[in-house]
């Protein structure tokens, strides 16, 4: 049987002891099974005089995670902020994915922005946002949403990785736009993520948004009547302060009522080959 990935490599878990985090790494725990990678746990603290503890806590979630799952994951304590270091660690790890839970947009967060998408800027690779356990289908049904924006379509390429590992199938969500340039440039983004689709035998379906409002409040509200597994979307590198202020598109999807989990991909300036082995270019 061919190998799902090319060499061994980790995937991390975003830790603080929560029962959010605990949904993450039964998420992480399912896709480690499925492509034999590691799983290390990732806690931050203040101080240096807090590990001595954080481990000691460790030592016994490690038991009760292998007790209950089967699956005995690593761990790693460092000092930082949860807002750099989680994305700094799994950079200098070369991870493969970072899992992370979230209890969505609450309280001083609706005003400040996501703490979840404030931890997710600067990091290599995509997160898998969640806010409850995995289903018993995993990533079955996502919903790819379509938008204007150039770097959308470097999300076809994990598209197509998430078909390899569970034959996905993809919900095509079109944004529906009346300004000539911005509809132009959805059509063009639609064409290439198909055209890539159908060459990779992948199976989807088109849908266009109603009408030109809130598109994140739309793709939200497709995926709960879906019942999606997950929502693909990519996340812009740099986000400035009126992003967190007054809630950028991605900080809604990532913080979604419906629960859903969110796959983040981050634009990349080179082609998207390498990562996959596949070859497989945006």
């Amino acid at each position: 049987m061919e190998e799902l990935m090319e060499e061994k490599r980790t995937v991390v878990v975003a830790w603080d002891f929560s029962n959010v985090a605990e949904y993450a790494l039964q998420h992480a725990i399912r896709f480690a099974k499925k492509t034999n990678t590691d799983v290390l746990l990732l806690n931050i603290v203040d101080a240096e005089s807090d590990i001595d503890n954080i481990e000691r806590q460790f030592n016994i979630v490690v038991e009760d995670v292998e007790h209950k799952y089967g699956y005995r994951p690593t761990y790693l304590v460092k000092v930082g902020s949860i807002f750099t270091t989680i994305a700094e660690t799994a950079n200098e790890m070369d991870a493969h994915l970072v899992f992370m839970g979230t209890h969505g947009m609450k309280g001083l967060q609706k005003i400040t922005g996501s703490w979840a998408l404030k931890v997710i800027e600067g990091a290599k690779m995509p997160f898998v946002v969640v806010q409850r356990p995995p289903r018993e289908e995993q990533y079955e049904n996502i919903v790819f949403p379509v938008d204007y924006k150039k770097e959308g379509k470097q999300k076809v390429s994990w598209a197509l990785y998430l078909n390899r590992l569970y034959k996905s199938k993809f919900f095509l969500y079109v944004q529906n736009s009346t300004d000539p340039k911005l509809k132009q440039q959805v059509y063009s983004n639609l064409v290439y993520t198909k055209s890539i689709l159908d060459q990779n035998e992948v199976e989807y379906e088109e849908v266009t948004a109603p009408d030109n409002k809130d598109f994140s409040d739309q793709v939200i509200d497709y995926s709960e009547k879906l019942n999606a597994n997950a929502i693909l979307i990519t996340v812009p590198r740099l986000l400035d302060i009126a992003d967190y202020m007054f809630g950028a598109e991605e900080q809604k999807i990532i913080a979604n009522k419906a629960l859903i989990s969110v796959i983040t991909v981050f634009p990349k300036e080179a082609k998207l080959g390498g990562f996959l082995g596949h070859g497989y270019g945006a």
